[in-house]
């Protein structure tokens, strides 16, 4: 018994096949409006790829606004160092410790009284100091390390505000005059005495 043939019937031209079926045309509309929106959200809020957002000479961006905000106070990112730094010897009070480490509160050596001077207080962070010192009629026998790895900026915002805390009022410390300073002092590396200091003349920052 012959088996009939078998008919094909292939799709007509234009009609879809089986199984791919194009995308509906809402689809497309939907992916033009997003890439779009994406576009438009990308320029308008990339504040992060401004050339000003990276170089610390320039103010700061808020996300894209182009809104420039002030720079930190001094004396903000001073107590910051202090704290992380300073704060173990000298105490948050700036009091220090009895027979240990001298009070920062009216003390000659940081309000630049007397024989001191502001060149004194920079050099001593700077360099250090060791040996014997007299602190508001205390004499006090230890060390003090250098601070030269926080550079110029972070020693003059340091000292700025142990100037104009807890009730000192001394003119802030630039930066300028820490780093000009730093070029005197030269490769120096050991410490400073306060016999060494008190030979040299009393500066302030002109």
């Amino acid at each position: 018994m012959e088996r009939e043939p078998t008919t094909v019937t292939h799709p007509k031209a234009g009609e879809p096949e089986s199984g791919r079926a194009p995308a509906p045309s809402w689809f497309w509309v939907l992916m033009v409006v997003a890439v779009a929106w994406a576009a438009f959200y990308v320029a308008f809020n990339s504040g992060g790829f401004q050339a000003g957002v990276f170089n610390p000479q320039q103010v700061s961006w808020v996300g894209g606004s182009g809104v420039a905000v002030a720079p930190p106070d001094p004396r903000e990112i001073g107590r910051r160092v202090f704290t992380k730094n300073c704060v173990v010897c000298h105490q948050s009070s700036g009091e220090g410790v009895a027979g240990q480490f001298p009070s920062l509160v009216g003390s000659p050596w940081v309000l630049s009284s007397e024989w001191h001077g502001e060149n004194h207080l920079v050099r001593i962070l700077i360099n250090g100091l060791q040996g014997p010192v007299e602190v508001k009629g205390v004499n006090y026998n230890g060390a003090m390390p250098t601070w030269k790895q926080l550079g110029a900026d972070q020693i003059a915002a340091v000292l700025t505000y142990i100037r104009s805390e807890w009730g000192n009022a001394a003119p802030p410390i630039s930066a300028e005059y820490v780093a000009s300073l730093m070029e005197q002092v030269g490769n120096r590396t050991e410490p400073w005495s306060q016999k060494e200091l008190q030979a040299i003349p009393k500066e302030s920052p002109k």
